[in-house]
């Protein structure tokens, strides 16, 4: 354990930990009819939950549909066996990538999940629950709704044990290239963002059909992390800040949202859709039109448009979802959706992300590459060649040298400087900006720092708050398959039997909160007792620190002069 973090039991945790499950006779399989057909689900008697998998919410996007817009579902499925997760997206192409966690991968890959809890059925008499939609990360490259370290099971259980049943969807979004490519010839036919459009469509899909299933169509939650929760941010000023009645509430965990929409035709966006022309069989078509060019890609053997669409890609200034640098102008302008936040952040967020290896102030100022090269004295000056003020925090001179994957990090006397940086620019200047200008919006916004190393992590693996050690305790993830865990040892938190009480109780009351915004928009009334009171940010401007030692409240002013300059200087002058 980090120095001064303390391996003590959460407060009342043997009172919060929940009661066996109550198994209900739901009459077999459920079975749902919506305006596409029926969709017949599988019973999770252990939870006395009905789980909904692999439903379509859209047109395959292949084939002349490959790099277009995703198009509402044009025929019925008349009866869909819904009982196995759809293939997850295509990843960024690469040793690291290819089999996306292990998950069948596909470009046939638009399919939502749906878990709703025993007793909310097909909203009769009148009766519907508030929904949230998992939005996965995996920047933008990578992930699928299918991984089981968003097993909704426990998180929706948490809405049960507050006395306020939630309806679970998570939705899979096209990848990489073939979500999120850029290039004009794109530009031009209006085919950038394909993979927030994508969930666009899903979230529209859930309008037309969550009533069917029990859910409110009228009180919606968007939920994300990492990369999630920058589509989230994305969504929130999509459409000049319309949103068309999609979304009601936000969560945002570990998602900064102050990156710049970048021009599609320009540097390495375009030189990766150049890359992609020059290289595979479309090489005769680099003199063609936009359109010429297009109608090869689409045809393009789909090993063929990965391995050579493997450059730069993200979320673009296209003109209609984004016409803003970035999401500041947007906010600054009022340009945006007004909706309740719940935004979250991990202590040491910058050790994940962190370029290892620097030694000397000029080797630091090289790794800080999320800082332009005009600001990096500047912050060089903000953030002292002092191990005692870097990251991982709290921990004095303490060097970090964690095995990750069983490969030792780059030793460098200045990693906890360049990390301080990283974790500064990439993870907690946005969450405080958006804090602070939602709030003074008049915006309910609820602020929180993760700050426990998971109990599954051993000293010299991972000694520090990184980023996503908070999914598994705000999911209260429980999945008891030993390989499993022999998979996702580095990245998910075992919660049940077994595990330490302190934990079961923090990943309990993470639950348990995140439930009651979802339902209520007041994580202060899940049903955990002796919870300390979460304040609005309007309030103090503080954050809840979660944590097995006691979760206390903390002013959000952790590192003010240097968090301050990166809103004011990195990315409202970028703008």
């Amino acid at each position: 354990m980090l120095p001064g973090l303390v391996a003590g039991l959460a407060i009342c945790a043997a009172t919060a930990i929940a009661a066996p499950h109550t198994v209900r006779n739901n009459n077999g399989s459920p079975t749902v009819t919506i305006k596409d057909g029926t969709v017949r689900g599988r019973d999770n008697a252990a939870y006395s939950q009905q789980e909904f998998l692999g439903i379509p919410y859209a047109q395959q996007p292949v084939g002349d549909l490959r790099l277009r817009p995703a198009k509402a579902l044009a025929s019925g499925f008349g009866d869909l066996d819904a009982t196995s997760y759809g293939p997850a997206c295509w990843s960024r192409f690469g040793p690291a990538f290819d089999d996306n966690s292990g998950y069948e991968s596909s470009e046939s890959c638009l399919y939502l999940n749906v878990v709703r809890p025993y007793g909310i059925y097909n909203g009769e008499g009148g009766k519907t629950a508030p929904v949230v939609v998992w939005i996965h990360g995996g920047g933008l490259t990578t992930g699928s709704a299918a991984d089981r370290r968003y097993n909704a099971s426990a998180y929706v259980d948490a809405s049960v044990q507050n006395g306020s049943p939630m309806v679970f969807v998570s939705i899979n979004y096209r990848l990489a290239s073939f979500g999120f490519l850029g290039g004009q010839a794109l530009a031009d036919e209006g085919s950038l963002n394909l993979g927030i459009r994508d969930q666009r469509l899903a979230l529209k899909w859930v309008q037309d059909n969550i009533a069917a299933f029990g859910g409110d169509p009228s009180r919606v939650t968007i939920q994300g992390e990492s990369a999630g929760g920058r589509s989230v941010f994305a969504h929130v000023v999509a459409n000049g800040g319309k949103t068309d009645g999609l979304f009601h509430r936000a969560v945002v965990q570990s998602g900064s949202g102050l990156g710049a929409f970048s021009l599609p035709g320009s540097g390495a966006f375009q030189q990766n859709f150049d890359s992609l022309l020059g290289n595979s069989s479309c090489a005769s078509t680099r003199s063609s039109s936009g359109a010429e060019q297009l109608a090869c890609v689409r045809q393009l053997p789909v090993e063929e448009f990965r391995r050579f669409s493997n450059g730069s890609t993200g979320i673009l200034r296209d003109n209609t979802l984004f016409n803003v640098p970035n999401t500041i102008v947007a906010v600054e302008s009022g340009n945006y959706a007004r909706v309740p936040f719940l935004i979250t952040s991990n202590t040491d967020e910058g050790v994940s992300f962190g370029v290892k290896g620097a030694n000397t102030t000029e080797q630091a100022r090289e790794r800080i590459t999320s800082v332009p090269e005009a600001n990096r004295d500047d912050m060089l000056e903000l953030y002292p060649n002092v191990p005692a003020l870097g990251a991982p925090f709290n921990t004095g001179d303490y060097q970090l040298y964690p095995i990750q994957n069983n490969v030792f990090l780059t030793p460098g006397l200045q990693n906890k400087r360049v990390d301080a940086i990283t974790g500064d620019v990439s993870q907690q200047a946005g969450p405080r900006y958006f804090a602070e200008k939602f709030s003074s919006d008049g915006l309910n916004v609820y602020r929180g720092r993760f700050n426990h190393i998971p109990w599954t992590v051993s000293w010299g693996q991972q000694d520090y708050v990184g980023h996503f050690t908070e999914v598994s305790y705000a999911f209260n993830l429980q999945n008891n398959d030993t390989a499993f865990w022999e998979q996702y040892h580095f990245t998910a938190t075992y919660l049940g039997p077994g595990a330490p009480i302190q934990d079961r109780a923090l990943g309990d009351y993470m639950s348990r909160s995140w439930a009651a915004f979802v339902t209520e928009g007041d994580p202060n009334k899940a049903n955990f007792t002796g919870k300390p009171y979460w304040p609005k940010y309007s309030e103090n401007q503080s954050n809840l620190v979660f944590q097995t030692q006691g979760s206390i409240v903390e002013k959000d002013n952790y590192r003010s002069e240097g968090i301050r300059y990166i809103i004011d200087r990195v990315f409202k002058t970028a703008a």
